[in-house]
């Protein structure tokens, strides 16, 4: 039942996307499925075919030793804060074990940001990313230029993935910006991926959304804004291994800087929605109490009411689908780090293996609202002469991450 409940969700997906989509006529079919067997192709290696999954849990045991060593540096700089052990045993954040977000999660990101940078340098995330939009390219017939940041938005940040495509986006189509829009917000940057496996996420389905939303983006984005211009890079776009920095020792420092950076900017975010959530709950529960309502009145409640239907129809199942349907409205309209958090730690963890499946793929993603903002100001940077259109497309590109996101989930969900 669940599983037929899944290809209701997989039609509900794309007729919204169908519903919104600007010209009909001109939605190339092909491209939508070879997308949705590429995206059914990966969920089935990573989920279902044990040398691919254990190699991916491999990755995730890596993952796990990195956070470690992010906190032998943070135990530097902390003190009896932070501690020692890089074993991959229990760590204590403070003399009486508290946990402490702050600390961790701002340790993690910078280490995980210089080891990009260091990649960066030496070519080789240039090339593992350009290999794949190759693949990706041929399957889809889609052009070089968003195959290429779709691919790189798996990696890396959603700016940092535009920064790939810089010499082109002055000149892409506007179906084309869409795309790589769409694949920056449906995808979740490295750094910020090992974070979510230190909270206790299984790696496998983060690393199965992330690389499963590059040709889900780009099918969602091709139905809403379907190519009606020439563009100048289908078939072929030519990637630049040039290193922008002087030597390593200047790929580490630009790491660590951009790994503070980014890591100051997502205490900043929880600390002030996780604010702004506790100010808007007190006012609810407020007005239910003299409302006499005879339940508690949240937004967990409000989020998981608006969201119940479409995770119903992605297969979640029924003791799970409030819980699911809650993480989803807090990801869009907050972030995917409450959401993340929340599902590891707070409670609103989904008791079924399905539904802990769904959610996770469903919530690993950076479509939210204050995530267009970002991105619209990023890319500005790197292609003033665009920002109007990025205006335009804003919303256009945080349906499209979202629908993404939630395609791969069902998807992978139907395979469990």
């Amino acid at each position: 039942m669940e599983r037929f409940q899944g290809l209701i969700g997989i039609l509900v997906i794309l007729g919204i996307a169908f519903l919104f989509s600007n010209n009909k006529k001109r939605i190339n079919y092909r491209l939508v499925i070879s997308g949705l067997l590429l995206q059914t192709t990966i969920a089935v290696l990573i989920l279902k075919v044990e040398p691919v999954k254990n190699f991916f849990q491999s990755l995730g045991k890596i993952m796990t030793h990195i956070e470690a060593f992010a906190h032998q540096g943070a135990a530097f700089v902390y003190g009896g804060l932070m501690a020692d052990n890089f074993q991959g045993g229990s760590v204590p954040y403070s003399t009486d074990g508290v946990f402490i977000f702050g600390f961790s999660v701002l340790a993690t990101i910078i280490l995980v940001c210089v080891l990009v940078a260091i990649f960066y340098h030496f070519g080789i995330m240039q090339r593992i990313v350009a290999i794949i939009a190759k693949a990706m390219n041929f399957i889809m017939r889609v052009s070089g230029a968003e195959a290429l940041s779709n691919v790189a938005s798996a990696f890396v940040g959603q700016v940092e993935a535009q920064v790939m495509i810089r010499p082109y986006l002055s000149t892409m189509t506007m179906s084309e910006l869409l795309a790589s829009m769409s694949g920056s917000l449906a995808c979740i940057a490295g750094g910020i991926l090992v974070v979510y496996v230190g909270f206790g996420a299984k790696v496998e389905y983060l690393l199965a959304a992330s690389i499963m939303a590059a040709p889900g983006a780009l099918v969602i984005s091709k139905i809403v804004f379907p190519e009606t211009e020439e563009s100048k890079t289908m078939g072929n776009v030519k990637l630049e291994v040039k290193t922008p920095y002087t030597n390593i020792i200047d790929a580490i420092s630009h790491g660590a800087s951009d790994g503070m950076k980014i890591s100051v900017n997502v205490i900043a975010m929880i600390i002030g929605f996780v604010a702004l959530i506790a100010l808007i709950n007190y006012i609810l529960g407020k007005f239910g109490y003299w409302s006499n309502l005879p339940f508690t009145l949240t937004l967990d409640w409000i989020f998981g009411k608006i969201f119940y239907p479409l995770a119903w129809c992605m297969g979640v199942p029924s003791q799970d689908v409030s819980t699911v349907a809650t993480l989803m409205g807090q990801k869009l309209t907050i972030n995917e780090f409450i959401a993340f958090l929340n599902m590891t730690k707070n409670g609103l963890t989904p008791v079924t293996d399905k539904g802990l499946l769904i959610a996770s793929v469903a919530i690993c993603g950076f479509a939210n609202f204050s995530s267009v903002g970002m991105q619209i100001g990023g890319i500005g940077e790197l292609a003033p002469e665009r920002r109007a259109d990025l205006a335009k497309l804003g919303m256009k590109a945080l349906l499209c991450g979202t629908l993404a996101s939630y395609l791969s989930a069902t998807i992978a969900g139907i395979l469990m």
